[in-house]
């Protein structure tokens, strides 16, 4: 049962998709075709479909030199409170500013990759439907299916990538603030240590940064 609402659920939103894809298209076998395929594929045109956000430049880099000195200078402070430099985890925060910016351009590759001219899903798409549409065509239109496929493993590494940044930007945020409330709760033996577990997990993002996982 739960199948059976699952493909009428995937199939009803494959249609809707076609059809706003096709709207203006005059009728024909190739426009059946390329209507056929954004149905069954509909995951990989609906990017096509939502609004897309720019990032102005160097806001990613600003948004990293922030996060990075607020969690030096929280670690800073508590280090002082403590009489303990904290050399250690101090290393680690300067590690995860080198990782958020090769995660950066990791992210700034992949968005290069995917706005090439070659890398246009709807003209890959409509070529296929060309070729669908004809029946010597179909190791070339296999081929091209592969290709597409690639493109949507592509987009899936992309969101990744970003959903990692995000993540990591926000843990180190609120990496800062719970070290400044360790400084306001009492600089204690307990406290230093408390610091030392906090920053394992910048050891955590940094991994996670640098592994290019799909989403």
């Amino acid at each position: 049962m739960v199948a059976l609402v699952t493909v009428l659920a995937y199939g009803l939103v494959g249609i809707a998709v076609a059809a706003v894809l096709g709207r203006g298209e005059s009728r024909g076998a190739a426009s059946l075709a390329r209507a056929s395929l954004h149905a069954c594929l509909w995951p990989l045109f609906l990017p096509v479909l939502l609004p897309t956000t720019t990032t102005p430049p160097g806001t990613e880099s600003s948004r990293i030199d922030t996060a990075e000195a607020t969690l030096h200078d929280a670690l800073q402070r508590l280090g002082r409170e403590l009489g303990d430099p904290l050399t250690l985890e101090t290393a680690r925060v300067r590690s995860l500013g080198t990782a958020l910016r090769a995660a950066t351009r990791r992210l700034d590759e992949l968005e290069a990759v995917l706005s090439s001219p070659d890398h246009d899903v709807e003209k890959l798409a409509r070529e296929l439907a060309a070729l669908d549409a004809r029946q010597d065509s179909k190791p070339v239109a296999d081929i091209l299916r592969e290709r597409l496929a690639h493109l949507s493993r592509l987009e899936s590494l992309r969101a990744q990538a970003r959903a990692d940044l995000e993540r990591a930007l926000a843990r180190a945020g609120e990496l800062a603030t719970r070290l400044t409330l360790l400084r306001y709760e009492g600089a204690t033996a307990h406290a230093a240590g408390r610091a030392r577990e906090l920053t394992d997990t910048i050891d955590e993002l940094c991994h996670t940064l640098e592994a290019v996982r799909a989403a």
